[in-house]
């Protein structure tokens, strides 16, 4: 059986660039992401493309913990295991901890850490079982150092972060990796409308490649961070 990679986020930026690459790789793909019509255009085209992989799809909101373990179930109940963990999505909310809606903080922490959480928790006894797999947490730069009005935000990719260094702990005995991808200023559909020249941001394709190249490595060797940066620095 081909391998097999589950993408949380997986229509726009980021997300979308290590579809495609995976997709392009011969990987059978699990994708998620809120919008279904979204979702539905893109398993739609990656079937057209690619027509030896399979392509689960299935909308979900990752701030809701019941659709993110129906997802889970959907998957394990398709696949015997999962070799690739890539928890992309993610959500921000600008804003200051003093004077912001007190919701922003909550909703964040569900869709950046407990949707992860969850997800590492529901894939990993299959990895463990099949004695092989490779989780990618993609944290952000602002997981190691806090941007005017993102505290929150900050907060919960400092979480993340530290999530994946406890599991990478865990797991250490075992063959399966875990990956902490900290991003820079990323060319996405958030940057659209921005005065900044395209070319000031990292493509998102660079990202995915990278982690491509990461997950290339011999089973002797984990890259436990994998940091980028736009060549001029940080916006």
């Amino acid at each position: 059986m081909p391998y097999t990679a589950v993408i949380t986020g997986a229509t726009k930026g980021i997300g979308l660039a290590i579809t495609q690459l995976f997709a392009a790789k011969g990987f059978h793909l699990a994708i998620t992401a809120r919008t279904e019509n979204d979702l539905e255009e893109l398993a739609r085209d990656l079937r057209e493309k690619f027509p030896e992989i399979k392509v689960i799809a299935k909308p979900t909101d990752l701030a809701d913990r019941s659709q993110v373990i129906q997802f889970i179930e959907l998957v394990n109940n398709t696949w015997p295991s999962v070799d690739v963990l890539i928890n992309n999505a993610g959500i921000f909310l600008q804003g200051e901890l003093l004077s912001e809606p007190e919701d922003h903080l909550d909703l964040m922490m569900r869709v950046n850490l407990h949707a992860p959480y969850q997800l590492c928790r529901g894939f990993c006894p299959q990895m463990q079982a099949a004695g092989k797999g490779h989780i990618f947490n993609i944290c952000s730069v602002a997981s190691q150092k806090v941007f005017p009005g993102s505290g929150s935000y900050a907060t919960t990719k400092f979480a993340l972060l530290g999530m994946t260094k406890a599991l990478r702990q865990e797991l250490l005995a075992s063959p399966i990796k875990v990956t902490a991808v900290l991003p820079g200023a990323t060319w996405t559909a958030s940057w659209e409308g921005a005065t900044l020249p395209e070319e000031r941001l990292m493509p998102a394709s660079d990202i995915a490649q990278a982690l491509w190249d990461v997950w290339q490595l011999s089973p002797r060797t984990v890259v436990e961070e994998l940091i980028l940066r736009p060549q001029e620095g940080d916006l």
